[in-house]
């Protein structure tokens, strides 16, 4: 193509009128802007292939998976909405982890009628987010069981936990600014149950040729801290994704029993309990994405919730990002909630806006 360029620019009427020095201008030209649009074009087919920025901040959004025994919209459950989107991406916050139920987003996507309207909010959600350079987790909130039983032990549980994602992928495959949470928080089966499970998803999002960013939990609440204590650490380094494009999800808290049901914090755990995974990850040349933390409005728990921020930053050859839990509607007065109250910030922003920081 570029010899082409050159001998038709000598062609012209301009380039024969010339003199050799004068020609020779030209050309070093020419030369120079079609290295420059071929450098340009590197960059995008490089930026394309790894779409998502090096540094993933974030919140939950969760409520969608509110209320699993029943599922009437806006009663049952809601949807964050674009204005929670604006906020906490005005506050650096780039990344939203959006819970859901199958029962709820897959009739919808079924739905030929177009009057299930789970999906459309959802694709809503995802294009606003991507007109603010922002990304969507979408996150099965199931606790790693669904309408066959627990997936990866009982029977049919695989086929239909595959099928789940195979049609989320087919709808979500073209959507740059979508990563797949496969599951949030598996905690009854074995690892080696669940990755069987884990895997076969993972094989029909690719069988869609969705090529996005894949969040893959371990079993046992999925915990950084009990990573290597159970077998997760040695069971989920099997682990197969055609794409090689995924990174393990962890959720982390900071009470006695790492329940995050307790607002009460343990000194030094904010750390300390992420070094765990860090360690295994480097050591075994993976990456891991902390889904769920968060900290109540104490001096004590803002300690450990800093310590946690910055033990992350520091360890970015591991850590792709985090998301905060939790934000969006129907939290009300929750500890750990930093959806703002009258259009105050909560306590725990101040810390999260200074470590979202590239």
């Amino acid at each position: 193509m570029q010899e082409t360029r050159f001998q038709a620019l000598m062609k012209t009427r301009l380039f024969r009128r010339l003199a050799p020095a004068g020609r020779s201008i030209l050309l070093a030209a020419a030369l120079a802007s079609s290295l420059t649009l071929a450098s340009a074009g590197a960059a995008q087919a490089a930026e394309g292939k790894n779409a998502l920025p090096a540094w993933l901040p974030g919140v939950n959004l969760a409520a969608g998976a509110s209320n699993s025994k029943a599922h009437t919209i806006f009663v049952n459950y809601v949807y964050p909405e674009r204005k929670h989107i604006d906020y906490y991406t005005s506050k650096g916050l780039r990344v939203f982890r959006i819970g859901f139920l199958a029962a709820r987003l897959i009739p919808s996507i079924d739905d030929k009628t177009g009057k299930s309207r789970d999906a459309g909010i959802i694709d809503d959600l995802i294009a606003y987010a991507r007109q603010k350079n922002a990304f969507v987790i979408l996150d099965l909130h199931e606790y790693g069981a669904n309408g066959k039983g627990l997936i990866g032990r009982d029977p049919g549980s695989v086929e239909e936990f595959a099928d789940t994602w195979r049609k989320i992928a087919r709808r979500y495959r073209n959507a740059p600014n979508v990563i797949f949470g496969l599951m949030n928080e598996p905690n009854k089966q074995t690892a080696s149950e669940w990755l069987t499970g884990a895997n076969a998803a993972i094989a029909a999002i690719r069988g869609e040729g969705a090529k996005q960013l894949i969040l893959v939990p371990g079993s046992y609440w999925d915990g950084a801290y009990t990573w290597t204590s159970t077998d997760n650490g040695k069971v989920m380094l099997g682990v197969v994704d055609p794409a090689d494009n995924y990174a393990y999800e962890l959720h982390q808290y900071f009470d006695s029993n790492s329940s995050g049901t307790s607002p009460d914090v343990v000194p030094g755990s904010g750390a300390s309990r992420l070094d765990v995974f860090t360690q295994w990850a480097r050591a075994n040349k993976k990456k891991g994405f902390l889904a769920e933390f968060g900290w109540g409005r104490t001096p004590e728990a803002a300690k450990e919730g800093e310590a946690a921020l910055a033990h992350m930053k520091d360890n970015r050859d591991v850590w792709l990002g985090w998301t905060y839990w939790a934000g969006g509607p129907w939290w009300g007065e929750y500890a750990f909630t930093v959806e703002p109250k009258d259009g105050v910030d909560r306590p725990q922003m101040k810390l999260l806006e200074q470590y979202a920081r590239p």
